[in-house]
């Protein structure tokens, strides 16, 4: 049985949107996807999805570390 598009783009953005909110990881993402995380990571530039909060504070923190030296 094939299973319809419309689920399969619901499932992918329900998946997109965990990611976004932290309750699933990249690793954990691209897995439930069944896809390798360099895809995951391109699928989430070309949807724009944003990235989880955790993550852009652990980013400005490693740049603020960066210009501050």
């Amino acid at each position: 049985m094939q299973i319809p598009e419309r689920i399969k783009e619901k499932f992918l953005r329900e998946i997109l949107s965990m990611y976004a909110e932290g309750e699933v990881s990249a690793s954990r993402a691209s897995h439930m996807l069944g896809i390798p995380r360099a895809e995951f990571y391109r699928l989430i530039a070309e949807t724009k999805t944003k990235l989880p909060k955790k993550l852009n504070e652990s980013i400005k923190k490693e740049i603020e570390k960066l210009i501050g030296d």
